[in-house]
């Protein structure tokens, strides 16, 4: 009777402990990154009220990528990023000011 009560209680603890590793892990999905939610709505955002496909824009953003093949290549402000034709000027704004980088055709 009391070794029943032992493995009882080692089944117990297992359980428990193994919940508390599947909700740690469940918390730290992606999908429930705050951080995540804010650049989602940034890019949508970003594309329904600031889209532009005009020429003068296509060539900044051209001048952009071929100065900084690393913001090129991005997911999200490179040339087949979310962001389209604005992921350029976006990544200025943002981060490239801030690091020194040149817009435009300086």
């Amino acid at each position: 009777m009391k070794l029943s009560r032992i493995k009882a209680g080692a089944a117990l603890l297992m359980l428990l402990v193994s919940y508390a590793a599947y909700a740690q892990g469940w918390r730290q999905t992606p999908l429930l990154d705050p951080a995540r939610a804010e650049r989602v709505a940034l890019a949508e955002r970003v594309i329904r009220e600031e889209k532009t496909d005009d020429a003068a824009e296509r060539i900044l953003a051209e001048l952009y990528w071929q100065r900084y093949p690393d913001v090129a290549e991005s997911p999200v402000f490179g040339r087949q990023g979310r962001l389209g034709i604005q992921g350029a000027r976006e990544h200025y704004q943002r981060h490239g000011r801030h690091e020194g980088r040149v817009w435009g055709l300086d």
